[in-house]
């Protein structure tokens, strides 16, 4: 089962132990680690409002510091950690495992995700909804499928779009709210939904006719190919870090105000 939780004393006080992980592990795995260790599965890429470890670089990535401080916090209630750290992640995620590994002395699995044979269809990226509920889902059916009734809502929520956002989960997650509940969700977050977190063709193909912002975590690699996507598709490139800061949330909700009413910047 998949903990839902604000914070990390919410955990504390729910979970004598628990089963980490981070990115998109193989579902199997994560079965087979439950199952050996009796524990529930806690997303460590999430911010639960864990001190800083001070172990990580305040200059890096601000989800592999959530993985890194929120796995430290834990310390011996954290039976286990289960770590994408093939394509589907990053250099930086296999960095922490064996930061977390060293420091923890716990087991620490190394897996790879190459996908689904059969890729599941974007529902929730083509629903309407509110975008930070729809990635916040998404991320979720990781562990957790969507049921029956959501595939079911999710289909006849299905819209055409009026404007595209690209990238992974940001963090503050907050950005997402800018977004009307009409944005269509690109690059690895539907991956994710997909079952293809390593597919990097599908992380770069993108509706070229549709207002996007292409996001990127401050210091995170994929900088890069947001930037070049952003160019090529007369899109929006934006990154945050510790904070959305006043200027990039003006930058955004300009962007859709004005590409929505068929302006320009």
């Amino acid at each position: 089962m998949l903990i839902i939780a604000q914070t990390l004393s919410d955990v504390v006080a729910q979970h004598d132990r628990v089963v980490g992980f981070f990115g998109h592990p193989p579902q199997e795995v994560l079965r087979q680690a439950v199952e050996r260790h009796g524990a529930d599965l806690l997303d460590l890429d999430i911010d639960y409002g864990a001190p800083s470890a001070r172990v990580v670089p305040q200059a890096y990535c601000h989800i592999i510091r959530h993985c890194v401080d929120n796995a430290l916090a834990l310390g011996p209630r954290l039976a286990c950690l289960v770590a994408a750290t093939g394509k589907e992640k990053c250099d930086a995620g296999r960095f922490a495992a064996w930061v977390i590994r060293d420091l923890l002395d716990i087991e620490v699995i190394f897996t790879e995700n190459s996908g689904l044979v059969s890729p599941n269809p974007p529902l929730l990226s083509q629903a309407r909804g509110p975008l930070n509920k729809r990635v916040t889902r998404i991320m979720q059916s990781i562990v957790n499928p969507l049921s029956a009734e959501e595939i079911k809502a999710a289909t006849a929520a299905h819209v055409e779009p009026t404007h595209g956002f690209w990238g992974t989960p940001p963090h503050p997650i907050e950005l997402l709210e800018l977004f009307p509940e009409t944005t269509r969700i690109f690059g690895w977050t539907r991956c994710v939904e997909q079952g293809r977190p390593d597919d990097l063709e599908l992380e770069m193909t993108v509706d070229e006719e549709l207002p996007i912002v292409f996001f990127s975590q401050g210091f995170c690699p994929k900088a890069a190919l947001a930037a070049h996507l952003a160019e090529k598709h007369r899109g929006m490139h934006v990154d945050t870090h510790d904070a959305l800061g006043a200027a990039t949330q003006a930058k955004i909700e300009a962007f859709i105000r004005l590409s929505g009413s068929g302006g320009t910047l």
